[in-house]
């Protein structure tokens, strides 16, 4: 399990990595002289980046290397802390960097992370990567706006380059290759052959919907907090908290999973964030919208895990990178589709008129899983 756990710490840092410039890069674009509508659309640089590298992380996963995509992930999220430093035209650079390091990273370490833990555990194994994941990025929103707020932004940007850097060495030396056969078969049959699983495919859409739901709430959320005058340390801390609280869900999801189907468990976590936001609607600014983050924070905390549980235990094992890439380019598509669409409507109506959006769409991404993984999709019985 020393492999595993090596990929734990790896995880923790990419994502602490990326949750620093969570709160961060939406003010310092505001700062740059950026207006909404284009705020959202250099943030979903990132998941642009992800969306268009997906087929070939997950080719590469299954057909060429495990461990590869990883390490290369590890360094370009690295590279694009280095590009973050630079004049505005190199930051959006870096955005897209960092989302063609997330297309190679979480695919094929989900991969490996599944190759290498026996199946009666898979559900706890994931559940506690999930728990150092939301560490990781609730580490880093906590952390990126008390940094901004004594140091700037630039000292955000070189811990975005170290964290990633320092690890990349013990990667190498500590984490095996796991692919024994590499797939023959291009990328679109494989892709075509798991999107074809309403096992995976349940999950995936639910993911995309709620994805571009919280990406809409990490790009604009501190832009309401801003103009009614609170400092990005607060913005910081109430993404952090909504982190912290999805954290200490996310291990119990894990065993709930176990134990239970882990379609049941994500519906639950659906549920919990839908009325979060709907409570956030309500009661938009601090410090009654904590309320809100932790109805947020625990169905994320309950969802993620056991849909990623969902997807190791419908995927076959050498399909395994092809079914994970697919997953998690709904964090991609999600991040694509949120932020522009948040973005027009608040130059349009206002930052007010996005609460609404985001509750409504949370609750028809329910509708649609329920949908799917009851029959309405094309695909086998998960």
């Amino acid at each position: 399990m020393r492999a595993v756990w090596n990929l734990h710490l790896a995880t923790f840092l990419f994502f602490l990595a990326y949750g620093l410039t969570v709160p961060t890069l939406p003010l310092y674009l505001k700062a740059q002289g950026l207006g909404a509508a284009w705020i959202g659309w250099a943030v979903a640089l990132m998941p642009l980046a992800g969306l268009a590298l997906r087929p070939f992380g997950g080719w590469a996963s299954d057909g060429w290397s495990r461990k590869k995509p990883s390490l290369i992930g590890l360094g370009l999220g690295a590279l694009s802390g280095l590009f973050y430093l630079g004049p505005l035209g190199a930051v959006l650079a870096g955005r897209f960097l960092q989302g063609a390091a997330m297309a190679l990273f979480a695919p094929s370490s989900l991969a490996i992370t599944s190759d290498l833990v026996p199946e009666h555990v898979v559900g706890r194994v994931m559940g506690t990567r999930n728990l150092i994941l939301g560490i990781g990025v609730m580490s880093g929103t906590a952390l990126g706006g008390f940094v901004v707020d004594l140091y700037g932004f630039s000292a955000v940007w070189l811990l975005v380059l170290l964290v990633q850097l320092v690890w990349i060495p013990f990667f190498v030396w500590g984490v095996p290759e796991t692919l024994d056969a590499p797939s023959a078969n291009p990328w679109w049959a494989n892709f075509g052959t798991v999107l074809r699983d309403r096992g995976i495919l349940a999950p995936t859409l639910a993911n995309t919907g709620f994805a571009a739901v919280f990406a809409t709430l990490q790009t604009f959320y501190p832009l309401v907090l801003s103009e009614a005058g609170f400092r990005a340390a607060w913005v910081g801390a109430f993404l952090a908290f909504y982190s912290l609280v999805s954290v200490f869900f996310r291990l119990p999801a894990g065993y709930l999973a176990d134990r239970f189907e882990a379609g049941w468990v994500a519906l639950a976590g659906f549920m919990s964030a839908t009325l979060g936001l709907f409570l956030l609607w309500a009661l938009p600014l601090p410090p009654f919208a904590f309320a809100a983050g932790f109805f947020m924070g625990a169905g994320a905390g309950l969802y993620l895990p056991a849909n990623i549980v969902a997807v190791t235990r419908a995927a076959r094992p050498e399909l395994r990178g092809s079914a994970f890439s697919l997953f998690t380019a709904s964090w991609d598509l999600g991040g694509l589709v949120g932020p522009p669409v948040g973005g027009a409507v608040a130059a349009a109506l206002g930052l007010g008129a996005l609460f609404p959006l985001m509750a409504l769409g949370a609750l028809l991404t329910v509708l649609v899983f329920v949908w799917v993984r009851g029959g309405g999709g094309r695909a086998r019985p998960a």
